[in-house]
């Protein structure tokens, strides 16, 4: 019997890159981690954003000042735990996450989703890459093995909207109010970028 665990996360959020990490290595070191499968749902931390994306510094200084900068000393320090390399200074815009969770569903229906969203994290907090840019994520397309042009005419048209939109208000139906959220077929939940133990409890607790 497998046990399916979907998480609500946005890909320009270092805490959902953090705890998705620390989840699949609680996967991988767990005696059932092969019976896991993991599925990733769309959820928009600032669906506000315009198109052309927010000036990173200015925004977050705006909205947390100097804690930005203990906070990302925090993420890196976290980070190198997993293997994550946060380079923040890289990332010079915070994008409107719509066509990256469009993309993601796109991969959904390619069977690349995992290597989408991990390629998306990659992309934003290690290669500062606008995810926001329709260019710059038919280009990191390809290394999932999906096609450029087919990826460039879906972003362009109106495609995987309303899907993407519906699984936002299932999540906004169950309770999501903030990312990471991790839910464990659909009966145990838990927010926030947990532990290594953590998830390995809940994962033992719930293939037992």
């Amino acid at each position: 019997m497998s046990l399916k665990i979907e998480i609500y996360s946005d890909v320009i959020c270092p805490w959902c890159y953090l705890g998705e990490s620390r989840l699949k290595q609680a996967i991988a070191s767990h005696p059932k981690g092969s019976e896991v499968e993991i599925h990733y749902l769309p959820y928009e931390l600032n669906p506000s954003t315009p198109a052309e994306g927010h000036d990173r510094k200015e925004y977050l200084r705006a909205k947390y000042g100097d804690r930005i900068k203990q906070s990302d000393e925090r993420l890196k320090t976290f980070g190198k735990e997993m293997g994550i390399e946060y380079n923040f200074d890289k990332a010079h815009r915070i994008p409107n996450t719509l066509k990256a969770h469009r993309l993601i569903w796109f991969a959904d229906q390619k069977g690349v989703q995992a290597k989408a969203v991990n390629g998306l994290f990659k992309a934003y907090f290690t290669d500062g890459i606008d995810i926001g840019d329709t260019t710059l994520l038919a280009k990191l397309s390809t290394e999932w093995g999906l096609n450029s042009v087919e990826v460039t005419k879906f972003l362009d048209s109106q495609k995987g909207l309303e899907e993407v939109r519906e699984l936002e208000e299932a999540g906004y139906n169950l309770g999501v109010t903030g990312v990471p959220f991790f839910v464990f077929d659909g009966k145990a939940a838990v927010s926030g970028a947990q532990d290594v133990n953590t998830f390995t409890e809940i994962i033992t607790d719930m293939t037992t």
